[in-house]
């Protein structure tokens, strides 16, 4: 399926080269600065990087979306995609960069990563399905699957690094971000080409 191969491309690329290879340079950019300041360049550096990681898969997504709802604005879905990962970004950060520069409590640093994974998770698929409600019948579907997709596709991105041992070289670690960017965009993609295969265009109104 193109959406299935647009979405893993999409993420093997723009996970794989964006965030987790400038993040190495960054950290070892900062190698001789403290904790704090490594932590807080590595945050935005993330923030800013996942605007290109969101990018880069909308720009994949394009085309089989186009096929099937052929007047959704490129230059919107790129832009807008973008900034929703960016966010996606800056929120799954916040626990861990604020833990950095001054230890949470337990009980502070869940409730902080419960509230911010479920704005993180929303965040794509609300703003793809806000750009979608001009096109197709019952965009709120869009939202769901992503959040699916997406719950589900992530956890590859923390266990593929996992799997690397410590002393490995900085090309293993690219290498295991692109792997788990790539199965992140295959389920995440399968599950969205789903809702997609069921997502009616929306027919244009007529006038009395």
């Amino acid at each position: 399926m193109r959406w299935v191969r647009a979405f893993t491309l999409g993420e093997i690329l723009g996970f794989g080269l964006l965030p987790a290879t400038g993040g190495a340079l960054v950290h070892l950019a900062t190698a001789s600065s403290s904790d704090a300041a490594r932590a807080c360049a590595m945050y935005l550096a993330a923030v800013a990087l996942g605007f290109g990681e969101g990018a880069v898969l909308a720009r994949f997504q394009l085309g089989p979306l186009r096929a099937r709802f052929a007047r959704v604005d490129r230059r919107r879905w790129v832009l807008h995609t973008g900034a929703a990962a960016s966010v996606a970004w800056a929120l799954g950060m916040l626990g861990p960069t604020l833990d950095e520069l001054t230890p949470l409590p337990l009980a502070v640093q869940v409730t902080l990563g419960v509230i911010a994974g479920v704005l993180a998770l929303l965040s794509i698929g609300g703003v793809q399905a806000r750009l979608l409600r001009e096109h197709a019948e019952r965009p709120a579907r869009w939202l769901w699957a992503n959040v699916l997709g997406w719950l589900l596709g992530v956890p590859f991105t923390f266990v593929t690094p996992s799997l690397v041992p410590d002393d490995a070289g900085p090309a293993w670690f690219a290498a295991a971000f692109a792997v788990g960017g790539g199965l992140m965009g295959l389920t995440a993609g399968v599950v969205t080409g789903f809702a997609l295969v069921w997502m009616r265009p929306r027919q244009p109104r007529t006038r009395r």
